[in-house]
């Protein structure tokens, strides 16, 4: 067709020019008759000219791949303009992976510590990537994310942290009729999430993460800088110790007192053992959180040794299960008088965990943590210096202590914008003989909270916590609190149809 349109429209125009010419003299037609014949070819000749241009126009589309086959192809990245910055489209589309199940991806809380953590192939838990653009002149995709979230707490006794509710923290013996009011923008974040979705290795991922619970209220702290590519992470990040999708969705900046938390740096890889079960290993950095005096000796802590995680997770339709081991080696610097030696013990864990979609969108969290050693791992016990603890025997020695840590929350949505969580938490440590009398020994934390999403971005809500918390000696205290929070994400995203 378009070899044989050019020719059709010279002879259609000769002949329009030279037919009336000498047609006339044989057929002795009438002047008017040869303009009718004129007319009636220019006429042909304007549409032909229409469906040429019609033509070209349609071939000009097929040549351009449609959105869809081009989103299903992730291993070409799109043509995009150098210089601008434009909205990213995403290289993937439908269900995210099977190894982060629909009901892991739709579980929301208020701290948004499951966006931070990273996944199996790197796959996002929004799979439209809302929010990221490209780099100019670059296939790399960026996500400015964070919030800005205001805290307004007041304690109706002293409870010690002023800005997150931590039970080992509450004063012994506690001051009576002391109240005490704070307002707190400590918890804002920032977020840098970079992404490369086209390479040999599939999808790359940087993220780096910050908030201000640094030395002081106006200092900045890290939080996370890992990077992650074909399921080898390097940098700091949660710990292949716990679960990232246990957090309940509170509004206390500490959560949980006997949740496993903690930032690491470390060297992880994972794998795939099915479609949705995953199997992770990671080295990490040791810390041993010995402190501890008694008439005998004194010590400073040591790290012999890197510790040492594994984890197991299984995505099923309505939710996960997770079990995590960990290893460690504890080990402390001892003066005696008058010699000097190096102690260590051998540290153990098991993390496991449940989050699980009941009822429309309600969600339960269970998890239970119990070890040797951990107590560095869990919320309320983690810096107190009771990983290890002396005890008496045929001569004085360190103890791996045990500890143990439970959570357990509920997420019920009153409607589509409105929801409320009840949470409880109990930690405790079996201390040795030789523990002194004001140790830790153990502690409860329960709380509960309604949210309400008015639009976008702005979370409200309004909490209830109430913890205690017990020594060695049997002496303890205990504190309600209550705490109005105003969060903004920095990204806003349309309202979820669901």
């Amino acid at each position: 067709m378009k070899i044989r349109l050019p020719y059709l429209f010279a002879i259609m125009f000769l002949a329009a020019a030279i037919l009336p010419a000498r047609a006339l003299p044989q057929a002795q037609t009438s002047s008017s008759e040869a303009q009718e014949l004129r007319k009636l070819l220019e006429e042909m000749s304007v549409r032909m000219s229409k469906m040429q241009a019609e033509i070209d126009q349609l071939k000009g589309t097929k040549a351009a791949a449609p959105p869809s086959q081009a989103a299903t192809a992730p291993t070409t990245p799109p043509t995009r303009q150098n210089g601008t910055i434009q909205t990213a489209e995403p290289p993937r589309v439908g269900p995210t992976s099977r190894h982060v199940g629909e009901a892991t991806a739709d579980y929301r809380e208020f701290s948004e510590d499951t966006f931070a953590a990273a996944r199996f192939n790197n796959v996002p838990l929004d799979p439209k990537y809302h929010g990221f653009f490209q780099l100019p002149g670059t296939q790399t995709i960026l996500k400015i994310g964070g919030y800005f979230k205001t805290d307004f707490i007041y304690d109706l006794k002293p409870a010690g942290n002023v800005d997150s509710f931590i039970p080992s923290s509450f004063p012994i013996p506690q001051p009576m009729s002391i109240n005490n009011t704070t307002v707190s923008i400590r918890p804002t974040r920032l977020s840098l999430d970079f992404r490369i979705p086209y390479t040999r290795v599939g999808e790359v991922r940087f993220y780096v993460e910050g908030d201000f619970f640094g030395t002081n209220s106006t200092t900045p702290r890290l939080r996370h800088a890992y990077a992650q590519a074909r399921n080898l992470l390097i940098g700091q990040t949660f710990t292949n110790f716990m679960d990232p999708d246990a957090f309940p969705d509170g509004l206390d900046f500490q959560g949980p007192n006997g949740m496993v938390s903690l930032r690491n740096p470390q060297f992880r890889y994972g794998f795939a053992l099915t479609p949705s079960t995953t199997l992770y290993f990671s080295v990490e950095k040791p810390s041993s959180d010995v402190i501890f005096k008694t008439a005998q000796f004194t010590s400073q802590p040591e790290a012999p040794a890197p510790d040492g995680a594994i984890r197991l997770r299984q995505e099923f339709e309505r939710g996960h299960f997770q079990i995590a081991a960990l290893f460690r080696s504890i080990g402390a610097f001892v003066t005696t008088t008058p010699t000097q030696k190096t102690a260590s013990v051998f540290g153990w864990g098991i993390n496991t965990s449940l989050g699980f979609k009941t009822f429309d969108r309600d969600n339960l969290i269970f998890a239970v943590a119990a070890g040797h050693g951990i107590s560095r791992y869990i919320q309320d016990t983690s810096g107190l210096g009771i990983d290890a603890e002396p005890a008496t025997g045929v001569n004085t020695h360190l103890v791996a202590t045990p500890a143990v840590g439970i959570e357990a929350a509920y997420q019920h949505y009153w409607m589509k914008r409105l929801r409320s969580s009840a949470i409880y938490s109990y930690a405790a440590v079996n201390n040795t003989d030789l523990a002194a009398p004001t140790t830790y020994n153990h502690g409860t934390y329960t709380g509960a909270n309604l949210i309400w999403n008015p639009g976008g971005s702005l979370n409200l809500g309004a909490e209830f916590l109430y913890g205690w918390t017990v020594e060695q000696s049997g002496q303890k205290a205990n504190a309600p609190r209550i705490q109005f929070s105003a969060k903004y994400s920095f990204v806003k995203v349309d309202p979820d149809p669901k």
